[in-house]
């Protein structure tokens, strides 16, 4: 149950590579074929991808997940570590095989051929997730990823149960959390966040209200089986908002039972927190009958007030109920999957004019924010032997409302205002492999559109009822040559926005990226990679004319800025060698029309009037990771970031730039029981604009443990993890509350899994 910090990294250097003359059967990048068993096996059937799964020692490896990438098919092994996978369609497909204690294996199979593979998988100190699809939009192994990647498999998502995924991303080099409370969270990635990082789930656009620090990815962490971050521009895969990075949640595969027997398997978990007496329950159930595929999952969560080394914060507690139930049908010529997904609850915010402490019904008093997003997603696979075609489309709305009380009317809450953000997003991908140049091409050649409308319902009016409609065409090529991988690409994209009461806008900007992986060795590589990126203006900053109360700000939009454009520099190198694992990576991002808010020395409505500027901006930082197997049963482990953000102009700093950070602990494991211990330390941050609050530098000790026992014939696992073990007293710099509030301090949670 041994998990490292962080995930590898990988980028390319040079090269936009054409589609080619001809195609040939799609192809996993990772060019090595699986040993071949010649046992009683070769009796299926020739549309059948079956094998053995065992161990150094060759034994059975039981319960181990089998994913048939492309064709997004997935089954269990049985007690003897075999697998079947019956009518898989012609052609070569990538098989992911992994097992908890084992190191995954990746290679490819030929869905035409009968002829069993053996699969031998290795006993490793480092969790690797072997699979990305976020770098490239397809499955790609990560020593060839084009991009600064990081990936979170299911085992590290499971120490945690945080309600914010953000939260969840914290171990994360590079990665940090806009924080308001310990329930809402923005990914910080390498400096940037709000509209700067585009969240996905599933590998589509999560559409929310990001100018607020208080609406955070709709999407529970737990409902994930692997997330994926990439650092820096991606906008020539994603379009606008992909400046920053990208966060993509993505589920479990579906069981398969086609052509075989029958499944079904249920598991429940139940969690428990201290700090904020916190508490909640997550039952899944899911099958499979013939073709059908099915699952049905809920969490529900319920916390009082944070508690400081100070004492207790008042309005600070939350409710969430998050839930998805997904429906597939499978065919000889592909599948469809529908997913509808449920992500809401009522977050109490604190402000610095609420309540003292210990005020009667304090609790219950100051403003509080609702939120309910609902999105049905309908999803094509259709394999062929030269092309698998990929279809995706999702329909979102997102509900946001805040109410605040009633001044002289104790237990009257009225609307300060309340949004409708509904959007209908389609998008077709065609992944394709070629024989060019004496090599091995691959690529994704996609199309996008998305219609938006965001509709203002009551309250305060912050920013004017709009439609958007926007679309987007990119054309990505990688080329595996020897010790080489090359990739680059290119995108376009155009946009109109129209606001009720103001002309139309329209943005037509372009998007490439470039870059490559030299392999000095298998455990050893360089990398780097050119690209650019872009980001239109979003709603509040071209409109906005209110107070923010919680920030204690009055803000106005400019209708003249213009959308942020990237040139991002970044360079890397990776070592996995026995025993060894580590990751350094540098960058350097110049943004154009950098969007920033400036105080303008006036006062309105008893606020400081604040105004969105524009200027060139240059972030240069870096981060890094190591992970050392002393012993079979010891690891140590470390990571750490910094960032540097400025205007290029005079050299003034950029606001809420996180400090530098750096972390190192170590982990006892032996079979499913861990036990570790992790020193967290982040500097004070001196690089600071004029209206930022300055905060102390401090370090937490966090500790964590786990294991596995038998209960009535039940298999439980169990997961204790404390954060702040030594209840200090300290403020984040990226915390909205720094300015009035401690962080919280000591914190123990313990989860309960069991599977039916």
């Amino acid at each position: 149950m041994h998990r490292p910090f962080a995930r590898r990294v990988a980028t390319p250097f040079a090269a936009v590579l054409s589609l080619g003359l001809g195609l040939v059967p799609p192809s996993a990048s990772a060019r090595v074929l699986p040993d071949r068993e010649t046992s009683s096996l070769s009796d299926a059937p020739a549309d059948t991808v079956m094998g053995r799964v065992q161990g150094p020692d060759a034994e059975a490896v039981p319960e181990a997940e089998v994913y048939l990438v492309e064709i997004d098919r997935s089954v269990l092994t049985d007690a003897s570590g075999r697998f079947r996978i019956r009518h898989a369609p012609r052609g070569i497909f990538t098989l992911r095989v992994s097992a908890p204690g084992y190191a995954s294996w990746v290679g490819e199979v030929e869905g035409s051929s009968a002829e069993p593979v053996v699969v031998n998988l290795k006993v490793n100190a480092f969790e690797l997730e072997p699979l990305t699809v976020s770098t490239t939009r397809r499955a790609i192994t990560a020593d060839n990823t084009p991009l600064p990647e990081v990936s979170f498999g299911r085992e590290q998502l499971d120490r945690g149960f945080n309600v914010s995924l953000s939260h969840t991303l914290e171990e994360v080099p590079g990665v940090r959390t806009l924080s308001t409370g310990g329930e809402i969270g923005k990914p910080v990635i390498r400096g940037m966040s709000g509209p700067r990082v585009l969240v996905l789930v599933n590998g589509m656009r999560l559409e929310d209200y990001s100018w607020s620090d208080e609406d955070a990815p709709s999407v529970d962490a737990q409902m994930a089986d692997r997330v994926e971050v990439i650092r820096g521009p991606a906008s020539v895969l994603y379009g606008s908002d992909a400046l920053g990075g990208v966060v993509n949640v993505a589920p479990a595969p579906l069981p398969d039972a086609w052509g075989g027997e029958p499944v079904m398997r249920t598991s429940a978990t139940l969690y428990g927190a201290s700090n904020n007496r916190e508490g909640g329950m997550g039952l899944s159930t899911e099958g499979a009958n013939g073709s059908w595929s099915w699952r049905v999952r809920g969490i529900g969560r319920l916390a009082q007030a944070l508690h400081t080394p100070n004492g207790e914060l008042d309005n600070t507690g939350f409710f969430s109920a998050n839930g998805e139930g997904t429906l597939s049908y499978r065919g000889t010529w592909g599948s469809v999957t529908t997913r509808v997904a449920h992500y809401g609850g009522e977050f109490k915010l604190l402000e610095a004019n609420g309540p003292g402490p210990g005020a009667e019904d304090a609790q219950d008093q100051g403003p509080e924010r609702k939120l309910a997003d609902d999105r049905v997603q309908l999803l094509g696979r259709f394999p062929t032997p030269h092309v698998v075609l990929e279809t995706k489309g999702q329909l979102q709305r997102h509900w946001l409302q805040e109410v605040g009380d009633v001044p002289g009317q104790p237990g009257v809450e009225a609307t300060e205002f309340e949004l409708a953000l509904t959007t209908a997003t389609g998008e077709v991908l065609a992944h394709h492999a070629l024989d060019a140049l004496s090599g091995s091409v691959h690529g994704t050649l996609g199309l996008s559109a998305t219609h938006q409308g965001s509709d203002s319902r009551a309250g305060r009016q912050l920013v004017p009822d709009a439609t958007t409609n926007s679309g987007g065409l990119f054309l990505l090529e990688q080329l595996d040559r020897g010790p080489f991988t090359f990739l680059g690409g290119a995108r376009v994209d155009v946009r109109r926005l129209d606001a009720q009461g103001h002309d139309a806008l329209d943005y037509t900007a372009g998007s490439w990226s470039a870059g490559g992986v030299y392999h000095v060795s298998p455990s050893f590589s360089f990398s780097a990679n050119l690209g650019s990126g872009w980001r239109a203006p979003s709603l509040f900053e071209l409109f906005a004319d209110g107070p923010r109360i919680g920030d204690a700000r009055y803000e106005i939009g400019r209708t003249d800025l213009n959308p942020e454009q990237s040139f991002d520099i970044d360079a890397g190198v990776h070592l996995n060698a026995r025993g060894v694992r580590a990751d350094l990576s540098a960058y350097h991002n110049f943004v154009v029309d950098y969007i920033y808010l400036l105080p303008t020395g006036q006062l309105r409505d008893s606020l400081q009037v604040f105004r969105h500027q524009q200027g060139d901006a240059r972030l240069v930082g870096g981060e890094g990771s190591i992970e050392v197997e002393i012993t079979p049963l010891i690891t140590l482990q470390s990571h750490g970031d910094l960032v540097r953000g400025t205007l290029a102009s005079d050299d003034a700093p950029l606001p809420l730039m996180p400090p530098p950070r750096l972390a190192g602990g170590a982990e006892l494991h032996q079979g499913e029981r861990y036990l570790s211990v992790e020193l967290e330390h982040a500097w004070k941050q001196t690089h600071l604009t004029q209206f930022d609050f300055p905060t102390d530098a401090y370090t937490l000790l966090n500790l964590g443990a786990g294991f596995t026992t038998e209960l009535n014939g039940r298999t439980i696992d169990v997961d204790l993890q404390v954060r702040n073990a030594t209840n200090a007293s300290y403020r984040d710099f990226l915390s909205r509350y720094k300015a009035f509030a401690l962080n919280p301090g000591r914190n123990v949670t313990i989860r309960f899994h069991t599977r039916f």
